[in-house]
Order: C-alpha cells, then sequence, then structure tokens
C-alpha cells in the first residue's frame, strides 16, 4: 500500500511543469512505477503510454473540457428525467429553461 502511495505522490509533482521538462519526468515517473510491479498501477502506465501527448497536454495546460461535458451530463439527465420529448424544440426549451441562467425572480 505504502508503494502505491508513493507512486501517487510522485505524480503529483508533475503538475504545472513545462513542456519539456513534463515529458521527460513523466517518462522517468512511469519507469519507477512500472518498477514497482503492481498490476493496478501497471495498467494505468500503459494507458498513459497510449495516450501520452494528452496526459502532457493535461499535466502543462491550465484548460480542460470540463465543463462542457457538466453541461452534457446535465443535458443527457434532463433526456433521461424527461423520458424522452416530442419534438426537438420542447427539449431545447427544456434544456434552456433549467441551464439557461434564467433569472425568473421578480426584479
Amino acid at each position: 500500500m505504502s508503494k502505491a502511495w508513493q507512486v501517487r505522490e510522485n505524480f503529483k509533482d508533475l503538475f504545472g511543469s513545462s513542456s519539456l521538462f513534463a515529458t521527460s519526468s513523466l517518462l522517468k515517473w512511469m519507469t519507477n512505477a512500472y518498477s514497482r510491479k503492481i498490476a493496478e498501477i501497471d495498467k494505468v502506465v500503459n494507458m498513459f503510454k497510449s495516450h501520452l501527448n494528452g496526459v502532457i497536454n493535461a499535466l502543462t495546460e491550465r484548460i480542460s473540457n470540463a465543463m462542457a461535458e457538466r453541461l452534457n451530463g446535465k443535458i443527457q439527465e434532463l433526456k433521461t428525467v424527461g423520458r424522452g420529448y416530442r419534438t426537438f424544440t420542447n427539449f431545447r426549451s427544456a434544456i434552456l429553461f433549467f441551464n439557461g441562467g434564467l433569472n425568473l425572480y421578480p426584479h
């Protein structure tokens, strides 16, 4: 358990670094993590290898699509709760009503 904790803490040190430093540091971290021989961590390391450019971008950039993903989740939840809408116009109206930032209180 302490080996996995150490791998996690070492990974946290990679955030916010420059692109060149992040690449070498990530490869060093992956080698170190893989040498621990923990199956779950090996799976993560292999996934990082296959998505290396995306992982480096996530480590170095401060932007993400989290807000878009959250809005998409809200829309999917609205579609499920509504159990289908007769027309797209009705569905669009529901999306705008619940997520449009309307101020319905009197002034």
